[in-house]
């Protein structure tokens, strides 16, 4: 699958907008983004040019989001994508989860795939996780006691503190509120796919004025 749109939307272009700086029509773009026609060597150049990415990330030949410098202009940021919802079997990336892209310093996007992921509810608040504010997870591994996000039984991920134990994983919530309780799991729920840790959450940024609502 290529990614002629998503980069084009990135750099903020029109289909016609990147017809023009490739000297083609509108209707050959909308044929390359459909996948109805490929695009020769000498287009695929231009655009690497203008995307400022290599050929296999407009390809697809490269995961998405894997840390290639390429999403900003500016030289410091890199830009990731803001997901609304992280459930088992679903391609993180189509554009049905995509709410919007976010930047991120650089060194805290290095060594490994992340993104923004939207948080629901109040389980994490008593230490500044708050309703509605995007955390930054990246597919690191969780040390114990650090807060993580996971995925349990197919359904939308959860962040927790996670904590290991001899034989169980507490998801541990930290909340004002009382009445939220821990998760616990048993380490074969991770063995056989029942539950999975998706990675760290290493950032988090919310609107203060949010706050006030």
């Amino acid at each position: 699958m290529n990614n002629i749109k998503r980069l084009r939307k990135l750099n903020d272009l029109t289909q016609k907008q990147l017809a023009e700086k490739l000297s083609r029509t509108q209707p050959y773009i909308n044929q390359w983004e459909r996948e109805e026609r490929k695009p020769n060597v000498e287009d695929l150049i231009k655009m690497s040019e203008i995307f400022d990415v290599s050929i296999d990330e407009i390809l697809g030949t490269v995961p998405l989001f894997s840390n290639a410098e390429t999403y900003s202009t500016d030289s410091e940021q890199v830009l990731r994508p803001i997901l609304g919802v992280v459930k088992a079997g679903y391609d993180l990336y189509c554009e049905e989860n995509i709410e919007g892209y976010k930047p991120v310093d650089k060194k805290k996007a290095a060594g490994a795939e992340c993104f923004w992921l939207r948080v629901s509810g109040n389980s994490m608040n008593s230490v500044g996780i708050f309703d509605g504010a995007l955390v930054l997870v990246k597919k690191v591994p969780v040390e114990n006691r650090q807060i993580g996000v996971v995925r349990v039984n197919g359904d939308e991920a959860t962040i927790k503190q996670i904590i290991f134990n001899e034989d169980t994983v507490v998801l541990q919530p930290r909340s004002t509120d009382p009445t939220i309780e821990p998760l616990i799991l048993k380490k074969e729920d991770f063995d056989n796919n029942y539950a999975e840790i998706i990675g760290k959450v290493v950032d988090v940024s919310f609107d203060p004025n949010d706050m006030l609502k």
